[in-house]
């Protein structure tokens, strides 16, 4: 079958229990959409309540259960199991819709798919754990492990330090910060976005590069090749499906770095 690298079942699933849990701190009778700013930072990247960021991470949390359903239909055959997993959905919904409503404190948001923000009694809840099992036994990767997600970040921050240091001219240190940018900003919204995310803004940073033979030599001639090419091997290899790491062998890391010299 054709391989995804996407669970948005098991996003949705983590995303509603830390609302859950933010909500459970901060008491009933908060807004709903700080519950939602929290929910929706990572790490560092915090975002502020009803700010652009804010309204586009959570336009992303209103699209994945239409994902949901798409992903369940493609890989669920039978249609009484596949109604069973998807009925309870409604009420996520219903709790998305009352959250568009700024004046909705979490109780009221709550009130459509979790008794009181208990997810362990929350029928929606069970369901997307469910989806979520149905997915990875297709096949379907889920967002990046912590590992993953602290390993490509320590990576990038390296080359970023490396291309700081280097001797390369601004025009083409900023060329390579803004892609290296790119790619950590995909990795800290993987638990929204999908580990696809991170998989294309690596991918494109390779392409961007690849595509710039001139700058591929001036790197070369500020001494940061090597590290550049260590990066994208080590990244590739971080990123490699699971179950699958075994089939990177030396041919296909050399096959990669040939690549990376032109």
């Amino acid at each position: 079958m054709t391989e995804c690298v996407d669970n948005p079942a098991e996003r949705l699933h983590s995303l509603l229990l830390e609302f859950c849990r933010i909500g459970k701190e901060l008491g009933p009778n908060h807004s709903n959409w700080d519950v939602w700013a929290r929910t929706l930072s990572y790490d560092d990247a915090e975002v502020a309540v009803g700010d652009a960021e804010f309204f586009r991470r959570f336009a992303e949390v209103k699209d994945l259960p239409g994902k949901v359903r798409q992903a369940i239909s493609l890989t669920v055959l039978d249609v009484l199991h596949r109604e069973y997993l998807l009925a309870p959905l409604v009420g996520v919904d219903a709790g998305l819709q009352a959250s568009a409503q700024p004046g909705h404190n979490v109780a009221q948001v709550w009130q459509h798919f979790s008794d009181s923000g208990d997810a362990t009694r929350s029928a929606a809840i069970y369901s997307l754990q469910g989806c979520a099992g149905e997915l990875r036994r297709a096949h379907v990767e889920a967002g990046l492990t912590e590992v993953e997600g602290r390993d490509l970040t320590a990576l990038i921050n390296d080359l970023t330090e490396a291309v700081i240091a280097s001797e390369l001219d601004e025009v083409d240190k900023q060329f390579l910060l803004a892609r290296l940018n790119e790619m950590l900003a995909a990795v800290q919204q993987a638990r929204l976005r999908g580990r696809y995310q991170v998989e294309a803004a690596v991918d494109a940073g390779r392409g961007a590069l690849l595509r710039r033979p001139n700058l591929i030599r001036r790197v070369i001639d500020a001494g940061l090749f090597d590290a550049v090419g260590t990066f994208f091997t080590k990244a590739t290899a971080l990123l490699t499906l699971v179950g699958q790491t075994e089939e990177l062998t030396q041919e296909t890391v050399r096959a990669i770095e040939r690549g990376i010299s032109g």
